[in-house]
């Protein structure tokens, strides 16, 4: 599998890259929501839920697509 760290554990530049796209795409949902008077702790732990729902369901997509669940020392899911 392909990694977004390289051997000395810093980011590739495939992940700065995913990195910034996330920042562009997350910084006008943040700024709306603190706008609207919501607390920046309760908006990141929305998006922190929201990501680790994502996250189980593409792994359970991709899993399934690939025909099955990999084995246990495989499976990367962190939610």
């Amino acid at each position: 599998m392909a990694s977004l760290f390289d051997q000395n554990f810093r980011y590739t530049d495939r992940a700065r890259a995913i990195f910034k796209e996330l920042q562009r795409n997350l910084y006008p949902i943040y700024m709306e929501l603190l706008e609207e008077g919501f607390s920046p702790r309760e908006i990141t732990a929305l998006v922190t839920s929201a990501a680790a729902q994502t996250e189980n369901a593409a792994i359970a997509e991709w899993e399934e697509a690939r025909g099955g669940s990999p084995e246990p020392e495989e499976s990367q899911t962190t939610a």
